[in-house]
């Protein structure tokens, strides 16, 4: 039957016809001689039981079978952006139009008429024959050409008969390109305002420092803050490994929730177990009376900070691990377990590599406890950040005491060159100590701690020969640091041939404390 209902006429229902077409004929099967010398412009339609549902005009129908007699979709397959290749049932290839040669860069001559089974055996298409079930295939690459394709299958049906397919290939390769360069420039966004993130909480939470070392550091903290793996942060006594475990704590989902700190080295072995998991009343002799809450029920929800993980008694760490992994404790004097919803943050200045070795720490609780890395940079690997605490403590120490000290420039530049092995916590003391102890108006050497001023320099810093020994131009060493470092800036810009982005790169910088530094230096020298 013809279904053209949308071309009926409503008003001609009722209008009889002189010609009847064969009901179960379709279109592309009919010819312009099955319209004889009809001159009437309508022809009835006609449903099963031959009941008149419509018309439609004449010349509409004879201009859609003559469109279907010129194979005119033959010429719209010629024209598609995507490739078209169709076979028969022997999946043997009777068509290809120019988008699929240009596509896959073959020549049209050598495929048409061959077997597509003894070509490409592996073909979907060839499945598709087999099963008569459509099939899809994105960014299937193909490597001889290195491009990207979405492929779409489809049979040709007769009835319950398949007796053919066609693909229908559209390159993705250029939208793939664009789709990874998006993904590229968001991460770089990401970084940078991580970065700027890590520089902004810093100043809000009044920690200094703007080394690279540093700032890497606190934004690798910011980073793996919204997951809730384990974090091992590793740093020397005094790095301030506290200072990170509440960055991340203050970055993560579970920010209002408990936040714990253990220093396991602190707590005698006898009482570290119930330290950690509790213990219910009547566990031992001297149990408090309904027993007590362990530092990991207290931290359910939220975070556990194991800080100087690495003196973890070895019997414990056992223990330890067993919570890890199966996320329950066992409280002291209880028969069934307690589960809990813990995050463990650990930190050590131990080296625990050398503890497995020596069999003195658990090889399986490191891995575990080691999922994400953070080293902290002691003092001395952070430069200038020195000088920026040195200012910090002085201006909180002199306001705690009520005093108005300067600092001589000698000092700065024992600063700069001392090891500090007590790093943060050292210098915090030693400008403390400084404040309280200084006779006079300014801060000199005799009022440093003797471990200090009677410390031979770091050697780098002293073994210059004289032809390279710096002589100073400004009153302070940290003006003398801010022009040593805008002339390097400067520098580095002209052997990048002004490209600034080049040399921020180069120096390693980021964008903000590159245009500050210069924005600093042109305010001082305008």
């Amino acid at each position: 039957m013809l279904k053209i209902r949308d071309l009926m006429n409503p008003n001609l229902k009722d209008k009889e016809s002189d010609l009847n077409l064969p009901r179960s004929m379709p279109i592309q099967d009919m010819d312009l001689a099955d319209f004889g010398d009809v001159i009437h412009e309508y022809i009835n339609v006609v449903d099963e039981e031959g009941k008149l549902v419509g018309a439609v005009k004449t010349e509409r129908l004879a201009y859609l079978v003559s469109k279907h007699k010129e194979n005119s979709f033959i010429q719209i397959l010629d024209t598609m952006d995507s490739g078209v290749v169709a076979i028969d049932k022997d999946s043997r290839i009777f068509y290809v139009n120019a988008a699929y040669a240009r596509i896959l860069d073959i020549n049209i001559s050598k495929i048409l008429g061959r077997y597509l089974s003894i070509i490409e055996p592996d073909a979907a298409l060839l499945n598709v024959l087999k099963t008569g079930k459509e099939q899809n295939i994105d960014n299937q690459h193909i490597k001889s050409i290195n491009k990207y394709v979405n492929i779409s299958t489809h049979p040709f049906m007769n009835g319950d008969e398949v007796i053919g397919a066609y693909s229908i290939f559209t390159d993705v390769t250029n939208v793939n390109k664009l789709h990874n360069e998006v993904k590229r420039m968001s991460s770089v966004a990401e970084e940078y305002s991580r970065q700027i993130q890590a520089k902004n909480f810093l100043e809000k939470n009044r920690i200094i420092g703007e080394s690279k070392v540093y700032i890497d550091c606190v934004n690798k903290a910011i980073k793996v803050a919204n997951t809730d793996t384990m974090v091992l942060l590793r740093g020397e006594n005094g790095t301030g490994k506290e200072i990170l475990a509440n960055i991340i704590k203050s970055h993560c989902a579970r920010k209002d929730k408990p936040f714990i700190t253990v220093n396991c080295s602190a707590i005698p072995e006898s009482l570290i177990e119930s330290e950690l998991f509790g213990y219910e009343e009547g566990a031992f002799t001297g149990a408090s009376k309904g027993g007590k809450m362990g530092k990991f029920q207290l931290a359910d929800g939220g975070t556990l900070f194991l800080d100087e993980i690495g003196d973890m008694p070895h019997q414990m760490q056992a223990k330890l691990l067993r919570v890890l992994q199966e996320g329950e404790i066992e409280k002291v004097g209880r028969q069934s377990n307690v589960p809990i919803d813990v995050r463990v943050i650990a930190a050590t200045n131990r080296p625990l590599e050398d503890m497995v070795k020596e069999g003195t720490f658990r090889e399986d609780l490191y891995y575990r406890l080691n999922v994400v890395s953070i080293s902290i940079p002691p003092l001395r690997e952070r430069g200038n950040d020195i000088l920026l605490l040195t200012d910090y403590f002085m201006e909180k120490y002199c306001k705690k005491y009520g005093r108005n000290l300067g600092i001589d420039r000698s000092v700065y530049q024992i600063f700069l060159g001392y090891t500090w092995p007590g790093n943060v916590r050292e210098l915090q003391n030693t400008v403390e100590s400084a404040v309280v102890l200084c006779d006079g108006d300014i801060i000199t050497i005799d009022d440093l701690p003797d471990n200090i001023k009677d410390k031979p320099l770091k050697t780098d810093y002293v073994s210059l020969p004289a032809s390279k020994q710096y002589a100073m131009q400004y009153k302070t060493l940290k003006e003398e640091v801010e022009h040593f470092e805008i002339n390097v800036i400067m520098q580095v810009i002209k052997q990048c041939g002004g490209d600034k982005n080049k040399a921020m790169k180069e120096l390693g910088m980021t964008r903000r404390t590159f245009y500050r530094k210069i924005a600093n230096f042109g305010t001082k020298n305008d």
